[in-house]
């Protein structure tokens, strides 16, 4: 069984620092590591959240509650259009601009696989003097998690204001020959934080993102596109994720979307049993899927050569298999992350429940 704090490890699969791959195809030592900034809480430039604060109970109550609800303000009524990040280009993921209160920008992953609504690293803390309160307690070579109050992040001509965040004191860090070449300083906007839209559109052709706090979607030409029910399960623990219907290889499928993550599909060995025969996979391979927060995960690896995810056609993808009791899967039988819609039109309609998909030969 998870434990509240484990719920927030699994920050999405899109914190991958995509640079990784590398290692891959070159003959130099890169790595991927995770990296720690010691105790902040001893620091005396980062001030603390005292137990009896005003500020930490509203952290606690906004995030622990039952509605999945948070404390924090949005600032802006309309509808605004952000570009992707730049870093879309090497990750894929669903990731804008975003700014602090010190002007620092940092990219901003719109993560349906997070589960905690803002959620930053120890990079975050240190160069913008955030305020912390630890949960956790010191372990032998494990990190520290707490929440920290982020009194303002900017995203176009949105603002959140006076949100709490989950933390950890670690980051991910590309390294070459033990010097880092680059620190992963993305700001992860989970499930609770997105639901608070009324709807939100990843435009793959225009390479946008579209925020509606208020006004809802307006499906002009439905028969332009497919529709998917979607439901926000959440734990006693506060711990939120989006599961969504979609057919697989025509078998009916509930999985996890993750928008964080610019990867294609991984699935149980159940599900892999139901559809094996109708993908025509190739030889299978052993390898190892590396997932921030859980690290290195035992799996199975086939390449096929057509794959239908509801009425999309997807020609040779790979495939992840990983055992039944995989903590990646938990309880659902996939994880989908956003290849497969690079070309398209994908709206999270929070309002109605229900995942819109624009066909790409659709314009």
């Amino acid at each position: 069984m998870k434990t509240k704090r484990q719920g927030y490890c699994r920050s999405g699969v899109g914190i991958t620092l995509a640079l990784s791959m590398l290692a891959g195809c070159s003959i130099r030592p890169l790595r991927t590591v995770m990296v720690g900034s010691g105790n902040l809480q001893s620091r005396i430039d980062i001030p603390l959240i005292r137990d009896n604060a005003a500020l930490y109970e509203n952290i606690r109550a906004g995030n622990w509650n039952a509605g999945g609800q948070i404390a924090g303000d949005i600032k802006h009524t309309g509808v605004c259009r952000v570009k992707y990040h730049p870093s879309f280009k090497r990750n894929h993921w669903m990731a804008v601009e975003g700014t602090m209160d010190n002007a620092r920008k940092y990219p901003v992953v719109l993560d349906t696989g997070a589960s905690a609504g803002l959620f930053v690293n120890d990079i975050h803390i240190l160069r913008n003097k955030l305020a912390v309160h630890p949960l956790s307690p010191a372990k032998v070579n494990g990190p520290r998690w707490g929440i920290c109050h982020l009194p303002r992040l900017s995203i176009g001509g949105i603002s959140l204001t006076n949100w709490p965040c989950f933390y950890r004191e670690q980051h991910l860090e590309l390294q070459i020959f033990g010097l880092p070449i680059d620190r992963d300083n993305a700001v992860i906007a989970g499930v609770p934080a997105l639901r608070r839209f009324s709807y939100i559109t990843f435009d793959g052709v225009n390479k946008e993102v579209e925020f509606s706090l208020k006004k809802a979607f307006q499906c002009d030409q439905p028969r332009l596109w497919e529709q998917y029910p979607f439901l926000i399960e959440q734990d006693l623990g506060g711990n939120a994720r989006l599961l969504v219907k979609i057919p697989i290889a025509g078998s009916e499928t509930s999985l996890l979307l993750d928008t964080g993550s610019g990867t294609g599909l991984a699935v149980s060995e159940d599900l892999w049993k139901r559809i094996s025969h109708r993908v025509q996979p190739g030889k299978m391979t052993t390898a190892e899927d590396l997932y921030p927060y859980l690290g290195r995960l035992p799996c199975k690896r086939a390449v096929v050569r057509q794959l239908s995810l509801g009425n999309r056609l997807i020609e040779q993808t790979r495939i992840s298999i990983f055992p039944n009791d995989s903590p990646l899967l938990g309880r659902c039988d996939a994880l989908l992350g956003m290849q497969y819609f690079r070309d398209s039109v994908v709206v999270l309609d929070f309002e109605r429940s229900v995942i819109w998909v624009k066909n790409a030969s659709n314009g």
